[in-house]
């Protein structure tokens, strides 16, 4: 009986210190994922002025572009409507020129207008993360962006802040 007790007990030691070891592996690769990064909502910004918002769109005003590259994703679709010309690039996550065909949503040109002025395209939700930067502050843009409010996707809260 004494030598069935120090085996249990061997047993229940070596199991008990084996969960541990288990847990604590787990716990160590948990800890080692890290979470994946939200980023910002395009609006607002700099040089954005919310002009009109009801149950169904919200309507931006963007003359230029923020100075420094503001990182951020579209969370809804958006209607863009260029009011006047400039150059405006996209930069990538990683700080280089894009035409933002990478990014996990689409763009659709529907009408190109000369110089951006008079051009109209449609964004879907998810684009980005990209940063819109106006490379010559003599050329500065205006565009009007229209939100259409109940486009965000599902998943939002995992790559997005504006998202609960």
């Amino acid at each position: 009986m004494k030598s069935w007790s120090r085996r249990r007990i061997t047993l229940l030691s070596v199991s008990g210190l084996a969960l541990m070891l288990c847990l604590a592996m787990g716990a160590g690769g948990q800890a080692g994922k890290a979470a994946p990064k939200r980023w910002p909502p395009q609006f607002p910004r700099e040089g954005a002025t919310k002009l009109f918002e009801n149950d169904h769109i919200i309507v931006w005003e963007q003359v230029g572009r923020p100075k420094e590259p503001f990182m951020h994703m579209h969370v809804r679709d958006t209607i863009v409507f260029g009011i006047e010309g400039g150059r405006v690039d996209t930069l990538g996550i990683d700080g280089i020129k894009n035409d933002g065909k990478a990014e996990g949503a689409a763009t659709a040109r529907i009408y190109p207008g000369k110089s951006g002025v008079g051009s109209v395209q449609y964004t879907t939700a998810g684009l980005g993360p990209h940063a819109e930067v106006a490379p010559d502050p003599n050329n500065i843009s205006k565009t009007i962006f229209i939100e259409l409010k109940g486009t965000e996707p599902k998943d939002c809260s995992q790559w997005s802040t504006a998202c609960p």
